[in-house]
């Protein structure tokens, strides 16, 4: 997006602000769904995994707020913890998936 962006002149650039803020928008939504859904899923497990599943939901939902209070003035180490933070909740959610209990 960036190259894209980088290749346009006048108005037309304006078209990828929406864009720029929409797509972060809706990996932080996708990243809170599929962590509550699979937090709900394995509500009835006796083991460590909704604990686990709820705390990386957290991470996720949460680190990238408190990270761009906390790293506005370094724009490149935000996205990268951000990113890291927001794979929390789905990465987790897939291995719990993949551990045989999410059925």
């Amino acid at each position: 997006m960036r190259f894209a962006a980088t290749g346009c002149s006048g108005s037309v650039c304006d078209n990828y602000i929406a864009l720029s803020v929409l797509l972060p928008v809706l990996v932080w939504i996708g990243a809170l769904v599929s962590g509550v859904s699979a937090t709900v899923s394995a509500r009835s497990d006796r083991g460590a995994w909704p604990l686990v599943l709820l705390l990386c939901t957290a991470a996720s939902v949460i680190g990238p707020i408190a990270g761009l209070v906390l790293l506005r003035d370094s724009p490149d180490a935000f996205v990268v913890s951000s990113t890291v933070l927001l794979l929390l909740a789905p990465a987790s959610a897939l291995f719990y998936s993949f551990s045989g209990k999410g059925d």
